[in-house]
């Protein structure tokens, strides 16, 4: 059986994001974790997945010369909720350019079902072909 998912959702409302991710997590059973808190605090991610949410410029910062954030290198899926007067997370344009180029962002407007999430996410998990490592190496 394959894991459940390592998600990180990012919008520049917070509310929507919140709400969002906290739903997430319940429909599938595992903890949300906010991004300031996690980076701050340095813990390891858990093994049974996970919901990060996070504003878009947490998002580009790196971890040494280049690298991403290891809470976010280990994602399976990048949920971007964006507004219709949105045009770009300027902060976090970087980062949001790798997940689309491996085909691990999503987009949505922030008054989408959730059940267009659950079926994005599903989606990748159907992908995975072996359960994730368990992780980076000293927390995230």
């Amino acid at each position: 059986m394959v894991a459940a998912p390592r998600l990180v959702v990012i919008g520049a409302n917070e509310g929507a994001r919140l709400a969002r991710a906290s739903r997430l997590a319940d429909h599938y059973g595992i903890p949300r974790l906010p991004a300031a808190d996690l980076l701050l605090s340095r813990r390891p991610l858990p093994a049974g997945g996970y919901v990060i949410d996070s504003a878009p410029q947490l998002l580009d910062g790196a971890s040494g010369i280049g690298g991403l954030r290891p809470a976010l290198a280990f994602a399976d899926l990048v949920v971007l909720l964006h507004g219709a007067d949105w045009t770009g997370a300027d902060e976090a344009r970087r980062v949001l350019r790798y997940y689309e180029a491996r085909g691990m962002l999503a987009a949505f407007p922030p008054d989408a079902p959730d059940g267009d999430l659950i079926v994005a996410v599903d989606a990748v998990l159907r992908g995975r072909t072996e359960d994730p490592p368990d992780g980076p190496a000293g927390g995230p």
